[in-house]
């Protein structure tokens, strides 16, 4: 009876053990141009990647642009709705860690949102919400050329990649640190 107890008691430890173990966060570590690259086979993966804040969103700081070396650029979004990024992020490089989501861009929204003439967030192609920048931009007739152009440059990603669709690649992150010093 002692040694069932033992025998429990150390079957319990071990499991918790193992338990504590695979709990702990692991991130796979990679490239923005590989995850872009990989992106399909890598939703709803933890992912650790580095950039540069190429843009954050001045209306609420609830997105930001990443960019690589190379010019590829990843949508960052904080993993709660409530949060933001905060404003001293721009133009640092900065490791960003956290959950791989894709958006699907679809051929039939990119035709609605053109004959909508509607402007587009050059971070994830959804609707702009910077009123007073989308206000002025009709105001003064931009808007057309800038709609026109944004819709021609979704539309040739699309030709490029052979498919009616392209995916916008975010990652909801769970932690952002900047790098520089």
């Amino acid at each position: 009876m002692k040694i069932n107890i033992t025998l429990l008691i150390l079957l319990l430890v071990c499991s918790l053990s193992v338990k504590a173990q695979s709990t702990k966060e692991e991130y796979r570590i990679i490239s923005i141009e590989d995850l872009i690259a990989q992106a399909d086979s890598l939703h709803g993966e933890k992912v650790e990647i580095v950039g540069l804040v190429a843009h954050l969103c001045g209306v609420d700081g609830k997105k930001m642009k990443l960019k690589s070396p190379g010019g590829a650029l990843v949508k960052i979004v904080p993993k709660s709705e409530k949060e933001a990024f905060d404003s001293s992020l721009k133009k640092q490089v900065v490791c960003v860690k956290g959950v791989l989501e894709i958006t699907r861009i679809e051929k039939a929204y990119v035709d609605k949102m053109e004959k909508e003439g509607t402007l587009l967030c050059h971070i994830d192609h959804s609707a702009c919400k910077d009123k007073p920048w989308v206000n002025n931009k009709i105001e003064t007739g931009a808007d057309v050329e800038i709609v026109k152009k944004y819709i021609a440059k979704l539309r040739k990603m699309m030709a490029e990649s052979g498919k009616d669709y392209i995916n916008s690649v975010c990652i909801c992150a769970d932690k952002v640190e900047p790098l520089n010093p």
